[in-house]
């Protein structure tokens, strides 16, 4: 009788506390745009995410080395005329190796430009896209191709280095 009593009141203990869920990170809670944003910097934890291909596959800390045809994706919301934005860098070693280069530039298949990166060092390029390109509330491909690329003893293609890049206003 005595066992009987003790499982029944083991039974009769207090619910756990309901706590709310966590908060979620900003720009990471659109199922359609799988948490996808407008812009991506190569040293934000989530970069992987945006590399379609064409990357190193680690960071270099706030930058990551590009290949031959480097290609990122991103969400692009319902808003005003856009321009694709990046910061990149061609390092010297690069550059003594391929002399100026040329990135095409296309978005969703189709080329928007061509920069000319005629020496060593960083460049800042924004360029305007056309409405039609763009892929609103959807998500959206751009490739970046330099013409030339400098061989490591790897066999790696490296083309240049890329800090941040993206879409904005």
């Amino acid at each position: 009788m005595a066992a009987l009593i003790a499982l029944t009141a083991a039974g009769c203990s207090r619910l756990p506390t309901v706590y709310a869920p966590p908060a979620q990170a900003a720009g990471f809670s659109d199922a359609s745009g799988a948490g996808l944003g407008a812009m991506v910097a190569m040293a934000d934890p989530r970069a992987d995410a945006y590399i379609v291909g064409g990357f190193r596959t680690a960071s270099e800390g706030s930058w990551r080395w590009s290949y031959d045809r480097p290609v990122l994706r991103f969400y692009l919301p319902n808003s005003g005329p856009l321009e694709f934005v990046m910061d990149l860098t061609l390092p010297e070693q690069t550059f003594a190796a391929t002399g100026p280069i040329t990135i095409g530039i296309a978005v969703n298949g189709r080329e928007v430009d061509r920069l000319r990166c005629e020496h060593a060092g960083s460049y800042s390029y924004h360029h305007a896209v056309a409405e039609e390109l763009l892929r609103r509330s959807a998500i959206n491909i751009v490739a970046m191709t330099p013409d030339k690329t400098a061989r490591r003893d790897g066999g790696e293609k490296l083309g240049f280095v890329l800090t941040r890049a993206g879409f904005a206003e």
